[in-house]
């Protein structure tokens, strides 16, 4: 991930990946069912690792397509939960944020559950 900028309405708008990636985080955070994000899993056999605040980053990848972003969200749920209701509040909450900080620049939200755990 790099720092990006857009221009909308003629006012340029800085986007930089940590940022991003700190209100995504806070937002899966606050989600109920979510334990945290997590690194993409190389191996089947490896654990996810809970990222936290200062390695937010680690868990989302964004990548530009023409002129908006698609943005890929790993994470790590509760064992027990109805993953399609979590992950439905977790787009709801993360598109929300995004368009409310940075406009309609972001034209996909892909959530990846890469692991279930006991709490």
């Amino acid at each position: 991930m790099e720092n990006n900028s857009k221009v909308v309405n003629n006012i340029e708008i800085k986007i930089e990946d940590k940022e991003i990636a700190e209100l995504i985080g806070d937002v899966c955070s606050s989600t109920y069912g979510v334990v945290g994000l997590t690194k993409v899993k190389s191996l089947k056999s490896q654990l996810a690792t809970i990222l936290n605040r200062n390695n937010y980053l680690e868990g989302i990848l964004l990548t530009k397509e023409k002129n908006k972003y698609v943005v890929d969200v790993h994470v790590v749920m509760a064992y027990g939960v109805k993953i399609s209701e979590v992950v439905r509040e977790l787009y709801k909450g993360i598109s929300y944020n995004l368009n409310k900080k940075y406009g309609p620049i972001f034209n996909k939200i892909n959530i990846y559950v890469e692991e279930l755990r006991d709490l």
